[in-house]
């Protein structure tokens, strides 16, 4: 992020505590006691000088580009700056708009297409220009210091006890009202859809929902200030004092980490956003005390911009996390230490103005470079060759080329050019038929195919009403794990019993255990063509299986077994995993902090009904932490594998180099115990970049989506629980299921970030979507196996 100086401009004298300032796309309007100076952006263009008002201007507020709304306690004036600029090169006095007359000192002004809403002390105005009509909102003990009109019946309104209301202009009355907790008086408010931000004076930036007053999150957005440098002044220099200690700027590619004492408190004087809806314009207000600007959307990710005193954080709406932070004090033109800030407004890029506290000067900044998310090469769509070094080369066969015995000369059988005397043609069985040697044919009639109610809509496919239920362990053992097929035909289950089970669906009849492992089941995996399954057990076991007997054809040791050279050898910490990699030509393997990478091969013998299998380890990649959670894609060929390290980050590891391509550093407060990457499904179109999606959780955290692209996180879910539990995202990547302690599953909205509804059930472990219908399975403690359809 780049700051440019665009004006700063010494402003008079005056007996308010501070200036009054509001900025539209081509002007910036400053009221210095009952006169009102308007700047152009365009410094050709000469200051226009509004005199209307006989008392102290108390706000000021560009309802649009060329409309100025000014009040004070005698009247409530509309300016056409248009109108006003001809009037001025005519030699005449611009005349005001009277709107109102003795409607008190707003303390907060804002406005939604005819309708004006004034804050006055305790009571709201609605004032409707259209209809002529006034309304007023009475019932707050305090001041109130902010209101948004999210539609043209529901307001939310703020006092200065803390006190939030939403009122219904249809009842009349405030449906609802909760008292916020905070230590230190709210400076700077937001609303986006359903999201309330509220920035306060100790550097706090807090997320509520107004619906049901609950607060969502809590960030001290002061510690996304870039570190100040308390280290002593170099040698020769003891007897120079510094005013100002030197700061360092802080991207999205460095890792936070909060100084002692070193950053002053900060307040937050004002919060915007900018939203990627390029197709709408002028919707969306940059909201603070006293201001209530119009903003053009432009075609950039969401991002959050907070004002502190003494510098600007840019976070990713969606999940709140850091992409920017900039420091005033390090910033090319010298600025003071805190300012008042009043208004923003996003045009080609986000103009900022403000004027310091001691009311001297004006200063109108541009923000440059707002999204600094830069696009590397990491993708997990494969979209280069692959090296001559890569072990995703090794594919050499399995089986050796049949031996034929040798033909000797003489003995080859040779075709005989003779003819048939016809007497070897079955006789005739009746008389009188023309042809008596004809073969009809009967002619087969097609059956339409059946149609399948339900495949993916394109429409609502939230899976909402129980449609069965499936028992599949007579001791109530834990379901720890399930996995789909490909054509959800069949389902996977992995036991706390030390057994897992396949059953056929719908029924779940002609089910085949799964029996051999010495522990709990931790992870089950299918093949491409669901003749295999992988499965992992807390004792240190990965075992492969037939689906269709039932038999265990391959058991996976940590170094191969099937030269003579080479002796198998257990392994000695668990395995994490298990996983059919590049399209089934691989097995993958987490094992410590090493990757192992096995080739295998199945093969049926002639004289042998049992599948039999072999494996060899062909690489072994080392990485810097203990591996505790891994993933990968396996429906189409891609090189990178997704881990969640001890250090609490997760490294993307890229087979074709065999380098780690990205690291990101403090993904969780702990160690994520669960990742998973979008395969897709053929029955759901999709983009190629939705592959690139990778989610992450960890216990006592949120569960986040990242962008391997980027290394950001785009979204972030609220965990309703404090165990170990595998939530998972539907087919059609718009749906992320996380089960609760509160014996239910919470479906959240991928897009939107917020919750949509809960399903409810007994307490569960883990959850899977299917990959062919809207369909959720849920496996409870209870050894039972749950499906929610979407009707």
């Amino acid at each position: 992020m780049d700051i440019k100086q665009l004006e700063r401009k010494s402003l008079s004298e005056s007996g308010s505590d501070q200036n009054i300032i509001s900025v539209s796309s081509e002007y910036v309007a400053i009221a210095d006691g009952s006169t009102i100076s308007v700047q152009c952006l365009d410094v050709t263009k000469r200051e226009l000088q509004l005199i209307g008002h006989t008392h102290t201007i108390t706000q000021l507020h560009f309802s649009a580009s060329n409309i100025l709304l000014s009040t004070s306690s005698d009247s409530l004036l509309s300016w056409n700056l248009s109108e006003a600029r001809a009037a001025i090169n005519a030699g005449k006095k611009p005349l005001p708009v009277y709107v109102g007359v003795g409607l008190g000192s707003a303390a907060f002004i804002a406005t939604i297409t005819n309708i004006i809403i004034l804050a006055v002390k305790c009571d709201i105005m609605i004032l409707d220009t259209a209809a002529g009509t006034t309304r007023f909102l009475e019932g707050h003990a305090a001041d109130v210091v902010y209101c948004h009109m999210v539609n043209s019946t529901r307001i939310i309104t703020l006092s200065s006890d803390n006190c939030l209301k939403v009122w219904c202009l249809l009842e009349k009355r405030a449906i609802t009202q909760f008292q916020l907790l905070s230590s230190a008086p709210f400076t700077s408010a937001y609303f986006d859809i359903d999201t309330l931000y509220l920035g306060s004076a100790d550097g706090m930036l807090h997320v509520y929902e107004p619906n049901s007053g609950t607060r969502l999150k809590r960030i001290n957005v002061e510690n996304y200030l870039p570190n100040l440098d308390t280290s002593p002044s170099p040698e020769g220099d003891d007897n120079v004092i510094y005013a100002q200690p030197q700061s360092k700027f802080l991207t999205q590619n460095e890792s936070y980490s909060p100084a002692d004492g070193s950053v002053v408190n900060n307040s937050v004087l004002a919060i915007f956003k900018v939203v990627n809806k390029s197709d709408q314009t002028m919707t969306e207000c940059i909201s603070t005390f006293g201001t209530d600007a119009p903003v053009l959307e432009m075609n950039i990710e969401n991002v959050l911009i907070i004002v502190l005193t003494s510098g600007i954080v840019q976070l990713n709406s969606l999940s709140l996390q850091l992409l920017t932070s900039i420091s005033f004090l390090h910033n090319a033109p010298s600025l003071p230490f805190a300012y008042s800030v009043q208004c923003f407004l996003l045009a080609s890029n986000p103009i900022l103005a403000y004027a310091d506290l001691f009311n001297t000067e004006l200063t109108v900044l541009e923000l440059r470079k707002l999204s600094s998310n830069q696009e590397s090469n990491v993708s997990m769509v494969q979209k280069c060759l692959l090296t001559t070094t890569t072990p995703l080369l090794n594919l050499s066969q399995w089986k050796k080329p049949v031996e034929t015995a040798p033909v000797i000369k003489g003995t080859e059988k040779k075709k005989s050019k003779a003819k048939s005397s016809g007497y070897t043609a079955k006789p005739r069985q009746q008389m009188f038929k023309p042809v008596t040697n004809s073969k009809t044919k009967k002619t087969e009639v097609k059956k339409a195919p059946k149609k399948d109610p339900y495949v993916y809509p394109s429409s609502e496919c939230r899976p909402k009403f129980e449609k069965n239920k499936l028992s599949v362990s007579d001791r109530l053992s834990p379901v720890q794990a399930l996995a789909y097929s490909r054509e959800s035909d069949m389902i996977a289950v992995g036991l706390a019993d030390y057994s897992g089970v396949v059953l056929r669906l719908p029924s779940g009849s002609k089910s085949v255990p799964l029996v051999g492992h010495k522990g709990p089941l931790t992870s089950v995996k299918w093949s491409t063509l669901a003749s295999q399954v992988i499965t992992t057990a807390a004792d240190r076991s990965c075992k492969v299986w037939d689906v269709t007997s039932g038999y265990m054809i391959i058991d996976v040791k940590y170094r191969d077994g099937n030269t003579k050279n080479c002796e198998k050898i257990e392994f000695k910490k668990d395995t994490v995993g298990g996983h059919f990699y590049y399209i089934d030509k691989f097995i993958l393997l987490a094992h410590s902090n090493e990757l192992l990478l096995y080739k295998h091969h199945v093969e049926k013998p002639k004289n042998s009904k049992r599948v039999l299998g072999r494996y060899q380890n062909i690489c072994t990649s080392a990485l810097s932490h203990t591996i505790t959670a891994l993933s990968c894609c396996n429906s189409f060929y891609s090189t990178l594998v997704v881990c969640g390290l001890s250090d609490k980050s997760i490294s993307i590891y890229d087979y074709n180099q065999e380098v780690e391509a990205m690291r990101i550093p403090d993904a969780h407060s702990r160690a994520p115990h669960h990742v998973m990457t979008v395969d897709g499904s053929k029955y759901v179109p999709h983009s190629s970049e939705t592959h690139n999606l990778i989610m992450s959780c960890s216990v006592q955290d949120d569960v986040k989506l990242w962008d391997v692209r980027t290394g950001q996180c785009v979204n972030c879910f609220s965990k309703p629980n404090r165990v170990a539990s595998v939530p998972s995202i539907s087919a059609c990547v718009r749906y992320l299921a996380i089960p609760g302690d509160d014996h239910a599953v919470h479906l959240f909205d991928i897009r939107g970030g917020g919750a949509v509804s809960k399903v409810q059930t007994d307490n569960v472990l883990t959850t899977v979507f299917s990959p062919k219908y809207p369909q959720l399975a849920v496996g409870s403690t209870g050894g039972v196996v749950t499906f929610y359809n979407d009707r």
